[in-house]
């Protein structure tokens, strides 16, 4: 198995469980606190299937939930502009997705370049 897939999957989790803590002791917003436990959720199982059953399917998805969740913790900092810690803390969150997704991409070219 790929180190950086491995990587990734670690990633996944750990930004999953921060994201889920910071969620609910932090949020109030109802909607916010469902979305983000919701996206927690999906990358918490991302992150243990790269663990404990590496494939190469699993790097287009991890493309796809960075994609969202870089998405979603945009919004967030974007909605939450006007409170420093809030938005800090939400790019924080986006970063780390990213490079989980980012970790997985590479995994997956090294893989390739093993093949050639």
């Amino acid at each position: 198995m790929s180190n950086w897939r491995r990587t990734a999957g670690i990633l996944w989790v750990v930004s999953a469980l921060v994201a889920a803590g910071i969620s609910l002791i932090f949020r109030v917003d109802p909607a916010q606190v469902v979305v983000t436990i919701a996206a927690s959720a999906v990358a918490a199982v991302l992150g243990l299937w790269m663990i404990a059953r590496p494939s190469t399917r699993t790097v287009p998805l991890s493309y796809v939930v960075g994609l969202a969740w870089l998405a979603l913790y945009a919004a967030l900092t974007v909605q939450q502009s006007g409170e420093l810690v809030a938005w800090t803390t939400d790019l924080f969150l986006a970063l780390i997705g990213v490079g989980a997704a980012l970790a997985a991409y590479r995994g997956r070219r090294e893989a390739v370049s093993r093949r050639s």
